[in-house]
């Protein structure tokens, strides 16, 4: 491997492609990820030589992936690979383990993604949320780690279990289709099961355990985690695009427009944070539309700010 094309990798310049191509070759051998491993701590070296000079640091690397053009929606998606390059076991001769190549997706506010992981699982990540995954599953089991909401179509697989990690709950299965929501902010945390069987375990009760059965969801009130019976498929039809909502309160209703439209709603009118209302529209339909429908229902009117990021309602 290029030993430039390894430097720009390391200081997070290098293209797609030899993003790619580095990723790749590191998968190959033991012996290329010794390499790997070996050009790292020369170009720490280099990079410590050059901070004497500058008193700039290193910036994270980032970089964006293709957009992704859902039903209705262009979305563009905030993507950072992190490559973490660590000894995990150090023996008599100090012998180095492999490299650890981990990808985190970030979905900002106003937009979705959609991505299959390497052993062929579908995940569709919400607006505001976040996946750290490795670039390919190693170990006995997969995991991922998940802040905010996400639906995954998990890859069966009886030998090596699925596990999504939370702040909260960790969740394990084996090959099924469900809907989580885990905020960490609002402390908000919710598991819906579509189709197959998963295990949730606390995280600050190991031993504490229970499982769902298909259209069950688990939702946390409080302390207390309630369990009931899916009866509406609306709340997860957002990966088509689609902002369903029943008997919701309107404020609830424009916190979910903000994340939506990456927009700040100002309720104005008090008298309408306790209204509840009912529908179902496309997020391509705009917001601007979609509050000009709820206003057959009640009586408002809104307006938005000069630089158009903020929505006065009256």
């Amino acid at each position: 491997m290029d030993k430039k094309v390894l430097h720009r990798f390391f200081a997070g310049t290098a293209s797609f492609e030899e993003e790619e191509a580095v990723c790749n070759w590191v998968d190959a051998s033991d012996k290329n990820r010794e390499e790997l491993i070996k050009e790292r701590k020369y170009f720490d070296v280099l990079l410590l030589h050059q901070a004497k000079n500058s008193p700039s640091g290193q910036a994270a690397r980032r970089f964006r992936l293709p957009s992704v053009i859902g039903e209705s929606l262009k979305i563009a998606v905030a993507i950072s690979v992190l490559i973490v390059s660590a000894l995990y076991v150090y023996d008599r001769m100090t012998k180095p383990a492999p490299v650890l190549a981990m990808n985190k997706i970030s979905v900002p506010p106003g937009q979705r993604a959609n991505i299959t992981l390497s052993d062929g699982t579908n995940v569709w990540l919400n607006a505001c949320s976040e996946l750290t995954y490795p670039a390919s599953f190693t170990e006995e089991t997969r995991n991922v780690s998940l802040k905010g909401e996400a639906y995954f179509d998990v890859s069966e697989d009886a030998e090596h279990p699925f596990v999504v990690q939370t702040n909260r709950y960790d969740i394990k299965v084996l090959g099924t289709k469900f809907n989580v929501q885990s905020e960490e902010l609002n402390c908000e945390f919710s598991v819906a099961l579509l189709e197959g069987s998963v295990e949730l375990t606390n995280n600050q009760e190991p031993g504490s355990k229970f499982r769902l059965a298909p259209m069950q969801k688990a939702e946390l009130r409080g302390n207390d985690m309630v369990v009931d019976s899916i009866r509406n498929l609306d709340n997860y039809r957002w990966t088509e695009g689609l902002i369903c909502f029943e008997d919701i309160r309107f404020d609830d209703l424009m916190k979910r427009f903000e994340k939506t439209y990456d927009i700040h709603i100002v309720i104005q009118n008090k008298r309408l944070h306790d209204y509840r209302c009912s529908g179902k529209c496309r997020v391509s339909d705009g917001v601007d539309f979609i509050l000009q429908v709820l206003q057959r229902s009640t009586r408002f009117s809104f307006t938005r700010s000069d630089d158009n990021t903020i929505i006065y309602i009256k």
